[in-house]
């Protein structure tokens, strides 16, 4: 586990109420329609994927909020563009298949708590690398919000 401050960033995305028994209807086809908007709009990639997750608290049945989106240039405006604020976060990289977050949680969750650290509720997974053939291959960087 690191302590590290994630600068002011935007992001080109879609915010959606959902919860993690129902998330991974969302895995690939949220990104793609993103993308497609973006694409149609004229906007550029500026870096991997971010899902950042509001009130998810481990429990499948929990609704939350959820923003998947793609960072773009600093200068850009649109209705689908959010500005997240600097973010003080736990960050530790996930490699492999997804399937094994809940154990990177808790072990991150671990440390946070015997660091004396508090959540502040919000989380982020940065998607450096993706591939749904391999899974083994999936490179996440999971930032959990400190303060």
């Amino acid at each position: 586990m690191k302590i590290k401050q994630v600068k002011q960033t935007k992001v080109f995305g879609t915010e959606i109420r959902t919860n993690l028994k129902n998330i991974y209807q969302h895995v690939k086809v949220l990104p793609e329609t993103i993308t497609n908007e973006m694409n149609q709009k004229g906007f550029t990639c500026e870096g991997p994927q971010v899902w950042i997750y509001n009130g998810a608290d481990g429990n499948p049945d929990t609704e939350f909020d959820l923003m998947v989106g793609f960072p773009v240039a600093f200068d850009k405006m649109d209705k689908q563009i959010t500005a997240l604020e600097d973010f003080k976060c736990a960050t530790t990289i996930h490699k492999g298949d997804w399937a094994n977050f809940p154990q990177a949680y808790c072990a991150i969750i671990g440390e946070i708590t015997q660091n004396g650290y508090q959540m502040t509720g919000e989380c982020r997974e940065v998607y450096h690398k993706i591939d749904f053939e391999n899974v083994e291959n999936n490179l996440t960087e999971i930032q959990i919000g400190v303060k």
